[in-house]
């Protein structure tokens, strides 16, 4: 009896935040519609520290080379942000000075989040840490700020750059919580323990499934002689209850499987397993860059009349330079070869596969495909070329095919984990709504 409460709890759970999911108006991954910064001007700026000063302070603080470099303005204030490496949290320099700012200050970060959803200004600010996929870091230095106005909400920024971590609508984060405390029993961060716990609940399940089943097979004989006498729920209890024990049974071992990946070796789950702790490639910081003057002049033939840049990126490709204009930053820029001063729509497969191996543990298996994933950064699904990589953890990668930026990275894992979710969540069809109708009649079954 007592192992039917946390089984009851499980279905009762599930029903909710299915139907809750439903109806979640952006999504649990947070689609806004973000603001587009007024340009301001003068980012080419002579009076500023040039791409080679940058360069030239990071050489003398020991640094030899990094992964890309950005000019741009965080609220009012015009930065320049430095990547040292792939995995590595973005450093943040003054453009006028020269001052290293990051950790920023709250009132740069709360600048950063009044221009960042239209209609949306900064309200409550207080500080905490974020998992991210994209970092090695266990946890980013973060600051949590909810959103006041025509799209309420909570975005978290990072503290080394103001970086756009998460956005969750109140509802969805509501679901979080909800997910986190009744669905799967984890009530704080001592991850082992609360695992432990669930672990622990799924095998007194089990164990009420196999009594279950025990009960069904000593009590056939009984069956055979049940005349029509016997009650109508009694017989389609029979009939049915050993189909309930495996949906259930098999239910709990899924969901234990779920929680593997997404608990206990999530860093691995979302791709942490195939960085390559030695990254090649970079811009050396004895190079030479063009300063932005010299971009938005090779460039403005490309840029739409009246567009004004509001950030300037040089990246690396392999032995190749490249510069990028934003007329947009929530959108991919106009592509700069500063080999021949070309404008390109995008880089080839060929560059985009040699962007991917530079910080990937393996190399490209195949050509790539064409293809899109959402980026966190742009709010939008982005097109990027897929190649399936030899690392150990045979991960699918997702590079970008404008800036060679990793966007996505898909372990083997992963994509073993998707039939096993359809299970878990019936959703057979791709149809929300049939799919959940099919989850509401299995639950109400077993509820029966």
């Amino acid at each position: 009896m007592i192992a039917t409460i946390p089984i009851v709890g499980w279905i009762v759970s599930s029903f909710v935040l299915h139907g809750v999911g439903l109806t979640l108006p952006n999504g649990l991954q947070g689609v806004y519609e973000l603001e587009t910064p007024d340009g301001g001007g003068g980012l080419e700026s002579d009076e500023w520290t040039s791409p080679d000063d940058v360069l030239a302070s990071l050489a003398h603080d020991g640094i030899d080379r990094v992964y890309w470099l950005r000019l741009e303005r965080l609220g009012q204030v015009p930065v320049w942000v430095v990547k040292p490496g792939p995995f590595e949290l973005e450093r943040v320099y003054d453009a006028q000075s020269g001052e290293r700012l990051d950790p920023l200050p709250e009132e740069v970060l709360r600048a950063v989040a009044d221009e960042h959803l239209v209609d949306t200004r900064a309200g409550e600010i207080h500080e905490g840490a974020e998992f991210n996929r994209y970092y090695t870091v266990d946890r980013v230095p973060a600051v949590a700020v909810r959103m006041e106005g025509d799209q309420p909400s909570e975005v978290v920024f990072s503290l080394a750059s103001g970086r756009v971590l998460r956005r969750t609508d109140q509802l969805a984060e509501w679901f979080h919580r909800a997910y986190r405390s009744v669905h799967v029993w984890q009530w704080g961060d001592a991850l082992g323990a609360f695992t432990a716990l669930l672990y622990g609940l799924v095998g007194v399940a089990l164990v009420l499934v196999g009594l279950g089943y025990t009960l069904w097979w000593l009590r056939r004989d009984a069956r055979r002689r049940w005349t029509d006498a016997v009650r109508p729920a009694r017989r389609v209890h029979g009939r049915l209850a050993p189909i309930a024990g495996f949906l259930l049974a098999t239910q709990m071992l899924v969901g234990a499987y779920l929680w593997f990946n997404l608990g206990l070796i999530e860093p691995r789950f979302r791709g942490q397993g195939s960085f390559e702790a030695e990254w090649s490639g970079g811009i050396s910081t004895s190079e030479s860059l063009p300063a932005p003057s010299a971009v938005l002049e090779a460039v403005s033939h490309a840029l739409g009349a009246g567009d004004d840049v509001v950030r300037y990126e040089w990246r690396a490709v392999a032995d190749r330079r490249f510069a990028l204009a934003y007329p947009d930053p929530h959108r991919d820029g106009v592509l700069l070869d500063l080999s021949n001063g070309t404008v390109l729509d995008r880089l080839t497969p060929q560059l985009a596969a040699r962007a991917g191996a530079a910080v990937v543990n393996g190399e490209a298996t195949d050509a790539g495909v064409e293809s899109t994933e959402y980026w966190m950064d742009f709010n939008a699904r982005v097109p990027t070329y897929r190649f399936r990589f030899s690392d150990p953890d045979d991960t699918d990668v997702h590079v970008s095919q404008v800036t060679g930026e990793v966007v996505q990275r898909r372990p083997g894992i992963w994509r073993a984990f998707g039939p096993f979710l359809a299970y878990h969540t019936f959703g057979f069809t791709g149809n929300p709504w049939f799919d959940t109708v099919l989850l509401t009649v299995l639950q109400l079954s077993i509820l029966v």
